[in-house]
């Protein structure tokens, strides 16, 4: 018997994420416009999934608990979660753009001796960094909340194998 755990499934590489930030615009005259951020938890995110070819039996697996969810969120940690990259101080800060984040360091800085971080806004501030340093980040995101969105296709691919499809979207509950 094979049992899959659904964070430990094999994404083809057609899986993709879609983000974006939910914003209201108020417009007036001579093209002048207010633009804001809509709510706290504004970044919006989907991602459409497609599995490896699995097996028969793992697909009913994964079937199996999308079933019992019964449209409750999933915890899940999506691919790519760990992310590299260089970003330069600015006025003793260092806004990351991501939230909820797990783990991070710097390469070549230690917290909290050379910085402070937030991991829930990803803001990091410092005094001992100097403005316009750019710094190696490396972080890894949190496991977030992700509600089944219209449904999964099973698409088989030989008698015994088949791929899964479906797009989650992250929700805070």
């Amino acid at each position: 018997m094979t049992y899959v755990n659904f964070n430990d499934i094999k994404l083809d590489l057609a899986s993709s994420v879609q983000r974006n930030h939910r914003t209201q615009v108020a417009s007036f005259g001579d093209g002048y416009a207010q633009v804001l951020t809509d709510g706290l938890n504004s970044q919006q995110e989907v991602w459409r999934c497609k599995t490896i070819a699995l097996t028969n039996e793992e697909i009913y697996s994964l079937e199996s608990y999308l079933l019992s969810l019964k449209g409750t969120a999933i915890e899940w940690t999506p691919p790519f979660s760990t992310k590299t990259f260089s970003r330069p101080f600015e006025s003793g800060e260092l806004d990351l753009g991501y939230t909820d984040i797990s783990t991070l360091s710097l390469d070549g800085y230690t917290r909290p001796t050379n910085y402070t971080a937030n991991l829930a806004t990803g803001l990091l501030t410092s005094v001992n960094i100097a403005n316009g340093t750019v710094v190696e980040v490396t972080l890894t995101l949190s496991a977030g909340d992700y509600l089944l969105t219209n449904g999964w296709t099973i698409t088989p691919v030989s008698p015994a194998y088949a791929t899964l499809e479906f797009e989650l979207k992250r929700v805070y509950v």
